[in-house]
């Protein structure tokens, strides 16, 4: 029998995108899920949405708490072998889930993620995204890219849920930084492996009000911290051993990549029609050539 994957849904003020994105889990071409949506205090009619699918999903409502609290929210309530975290404003391909599983059952202690596409506000495909294949590369290795920047969209992602019971979801005072802290600890701390599908999965949505838009810079700044914290969990030797590396690592890219990073320091003192430009030339130019 197919092991149950449970897929968690924080949602709060998604209205414009909700059904699409429930209704694209609903109909997986992989049957055994559960899917349970946490109302985090929406003012919008995001609850009466999530209430027309109420045959079908688990649907818990809370006053605001944020993030990381929605997601502990459903990880506590949730039986699957496999964790799902999706958002609210994306689409799932038919056999994404199917696909995902297929190759995690061949995988120990491993995170699933997989490339995807980038679509606007009225479902328009923008570009599809490969992300860099380090299927290959040791732990070591790939974590020192992790550490460099973030190498995986959540939204692509298939959890061990055993792994939440010793790697838990932090919450932290920026919320855009809460996947890339569960991966840097997974990775360094619990050794976690990662392996990337070579196939496109979701449709990630980009618009104006979703919580990565908001203050990039602010965030590139808390993530400089929270890799400093992590690393200094680790003894001695391989915090220094992980730091060289990166030292070392850092200093092989190309001037053209490091100028591009730089030039997204100043993508929240833009205006929204300019910062989605600008986030999408990110992703076209940099991501899939790290």
């Amino acid at each position: 029998m197919s092991e149950l994957v449970s897929v968690i849904i924080p949602v709060y003020n998604a209205s414009p995108f909700l059904k699409d994105s429930i209704e694209s889990v609903i109909t997986q071409t992989y049957s055994n899920i559960e899917i349970i949506c946490i109302n985090d205090g929406s003012t919008d009619n995001s609850l009466q949405i999530l209430k027309s699918f109420s045959d079908k999903i688990t649907i818990i409502s809370q006053e605001n708490q944020g993030l990381a609290f929605s997601l502990n929210v459903g990880i506590k309530k949730m039986k699957g072998k496999w964790f799902k975290w999706f958002s609210p404003d994306d689409v799932m391909f038919a056999n994404t889930i199917e696909t995902l599983v297929n190759s995690g059952e061949k995988l120990h202690n491993t995170i699933i993620y997989s490339d995807w596409e980038l679509i606007d506000e009225k479902n328009n495909q923008l570009r599809s995204f490969e992300e860099s294949n380090y299927n290959d590369l040791s732990n070591f290795e790939y974590n020192v890219r992790l550490l460099d920047r973030q190498l995986i969209n959540v939204n692509t992602t298939l959890i061990p849920s055993s792994l939440l019971q010793k790697c838990s979801i932090r919450d932290l005072d920026d919320p855009v930084a809460i996947d890339y802290d569960l991966f840097l600890n997974a990775a360094l701390l619990f050794n976690t492996k990662f392996h990337l599908i070579q196939k496109s999965l979701i449709k990630y949505r980009i618009h104006n009000k979703q919580l990565s838009h908001q203050s990039i810079t602010k965030t590139l700044d808390y993530i400089s911290k929270i890799k400093n914290e992590i690393l200094q969990n680790l003894d001695e030797s391989s915090r220094n051993e992980y730091i060289s590396k990166l030292e070392k690592y850092q200093k092989t890219k190309s001037v053209k990549t490091k100028t591009m990073e730089f030039g997204m320091k100043l993508f929240s003192f833009m205006p929204s029609w300019a910062s989605d430009r600008i986030l999408i030339f990110y992703l076209n130019k940099i991501r899939q050539n790290r």
